[in-house]
């Protein structure tokens, strides 16, 4: 019988993983929170410098990314591939991952965005190989 189910010790260990390249991404100056939000809004995975609602950035991703996919369609520009929402203490930015995944930062106002947005495009591939093994096809 070939099962879907992946076995208990390989779901740790991707978790895991998972959760060190959070912690990576909170390491870049400027970062305060780093999570993977599912696509329901839920929150899956969460590292932060301070008290978050997780149910409120889920859903506030969501429907921002959302907004801007739908927005970028109706101007020609196909797929969305990152949102950036400025805001007066810092940024919010937001790129899929896979299935309806995403992984979203939140900054400070001095974070570096041109370093953000490089580590994040670096993160993004890994973390589809990670989740292409993760996910129950």
């Amino acid at each position: 019988m070939n099962s879907n189910v992946k076995p208990f010790e390989i779901r740790k260990t991707q978790v895991s993983e998972i959760d060190q390249i959070l912690r990576n991404l909170m390491s870049i100056q400027g970062v305060s929170a780093a999570a993977i939000v599912d696509n329901e809004g839920l929150v899956t995975h969460i590292h932060r410098d301070f008290e978050i609602n997780t149910d409120a950035i889920g859903a506030s991703v969501q429907v921002v990314f959302g907004a801007a996919s739908r927005a970028a369609l109706h101007v020609g520009h196909h797929v969305t591939n990152l949102v950036i929402c400025e805001n007066a203490e810092g940024f919010i930015l937001a790129m899929p991952i896979d299935a309806g995944f995403m992984l979203a930062l939140v900054t400070e106002r001095d974070a570096l965005l041109g370093r953000v947005r490089f580590e994040l495009k670096e993160t993004i591939p890994v973390l589809k190989k990670l989740f292409a093994s993760y996910l129950l096809k």
